[in-house]
């Protein structure tokens, strides 16, 4: 007999670091393509290649991503589906996967195209209540999949995880076991905990060797709380500790990400000439592009306005898949910008859940020494909604740190794209704020 576990096992031994399960419809099929949800959250737990925009339907704009995905048996044989993707529709929102037949090996009989025909009507209605699911092992690039039959004992097994709540709704969608022990929330606050008891730490940063080394810039909080977890500076968007993303925060503004443009002339035709025409120029040494834009409103050192071009800001919804973020001169031209498809590929490697952990800096001594604690706040659930909600209400900011400086005669850039939001705000993007004590049980 297939159990859950025997399912489960074969998918950690091909490399699954995660097991998720969804109950399907008689819609979920190759013609209708199976539902993923409305909620964008579910791309952040399904792998999936880099997001790019593909025109608009009838459905409004459309968004892809290929999946690395593979079908497999009871035995934990395995058969790749290439031509399987998602397909994102913020209009409504909808997100569904298609192509997961496409493409499969035939004469394997690994992929059960039997379950995953459209039905008759004969069928549809002898089918109503009941439900195939649909098992899928992830890890940070791959998925593996297990569909089951209708009313089979594997079938029955995983209704009965959920009727028994032994499983947690994850992305609004799909579900998993409850884990036994301490929850990686209980696991992080006893870390948070251990280092705060420490006392100060002097500022550090961790190098790829696994050897801490003094770090005597100001942006040293950050990179001394990582090192405490073992986390090199990478500049990647997974999360840091299990499914957290740590941040460090003084009370004043919170950095939530940097991505680089991805259209304009900063990339058509180079970082130098963008900074000839919108940085500040400080003597003849040195060029710097480095204060607050906010949608709809002209930066009076750049003379650029930040425009979300494609955007409805009344449904709050995405109109064009090729509009975006976008940096303009008061000619109308195209200083910088990011495409929707490059924010949202970004965004979806922020993970839902986000610690922030106060600090104290100490600058009394040669480097400084930072206090993590006693307060961490906890953030979980944010949408893509709300993120670009936050964007067109100024709540989220651009706030680059841009420079470049003549160093025997080439000009050597560096580079930080932030967008930024200040910490009395950082409640308006999430689903749900905690504000703990590390002090307390």
């Amino acid at each position: 007999m297939t159990t859950f576990k025997t399912i489960t096992d074969h998918m950690k031994v091909l490399g699954a670091t995660r097991v998720i399960f969804k109950p399907l419809a008689n819609n979920d099929n190759t013609k209708q393509q199976i539902y993923l949800g409305s909620d964008f959250d579910v791309i952040r737990s399904i792998p999936s290649g880099e997001i790019y925009a593909d025109g608009i339907s009838k459905k409004g704009p459309i968004f892809k991503a290929p999946l690395d995905f593979y079908w497999m048996d009871e035995e934990g044989n395995t058969d790749q589906a290439p031509n399987s993707q998602i397909i994102l529709y913020p209009k409504y929102p909808e997100i569904r996967m298609s192509g997961f037949l496409a493409g499969t090996n035939r004469k394997l009989d690994i992929t059960p195209r039997h379950l995953m025909q459209a039905p008759t009507l004969e069928e549809r209605a002898a089918r109503m209540g009941t439900h195939r699911y649909l098992v899928l092992g992830v890890n940070k690039s791959t998925i593996w999949a297990y569909c089951t039959a209708w009313e089979d004992e594997l079938a029955f097994e995983l209704q009965q995880l959920v009727t028994d709540s032994k499983a947690n709704l994850v992305a609004s969608v799909f579900y998993e076991s409850v884990v036994v022990g301490k929850t990686s929330e209980e696991k992080l606050l006893d870390k948070l905990r251990t280092i705060y008891e420490g006392g100060p730490i002097e500022s550090c940063r961790l190098q790829s060797d696994g050897t801490k080394i003094p770090y005597k810039a100001q942006n040293g909080a950050g990179y001394t709380l990582e090192a405490q977890f073992d986390i090199t500076p990478n500049g990647f968007a997974d999360p840091d500790f299990m499914d957290w993303e740590l941040k460090s925060h003084s009370g004043s503004v919170v950095t939530l990400m940097t991505p680089e443009p991805n259209t304009g002339i900063y990339i058509d035709d180079g970082l130098k000439t963008f900074m000839d025409s919108y940085a500040t120029r400080k003597q003849d040494e040195r060029l710097d592009f480095a204060s607050r834009h906010d949608v709809n409103k002209e930066n009076g050192k750049t003379n650029l306005t930040m425009k979300m071009e494609g955007y409805d800001a009344k449904s709050g919804k995405i109109t064009d898949p090729d509009g975006g973020l976008m940096l303009r001169d008061k000619d109308g031209k195209l200083a910088a910008g990011w495409s929707f498809d490059k924010v949202i590929e970004h965004w979806k490697r922020k993970h839902s859940n986000t610690c922030y952990v106060a600090y104290t800096a100490y600058k009394d001594k040669a480097l400084p020494h930072y206090l993590y604690g006693p307060q961490v706040t906890l953030g979980q659930g944010t949408s893509l909604e709300h993120f670009l909600k936050s964007l067109h209400n100024c709540v989220i900011y651009y706030d680059p740190g841009i420079n470049m400086k003549l160093d025997k005669g080439k000009w050597k850039p560096k580079k930080r794209s932030q967008f930024r939001v200040k910490w009395k705000d950082i409640n308006q993007l999430y689903r749900s704020l905690r504000e703990l004590d590390l002090r307390e049980a």
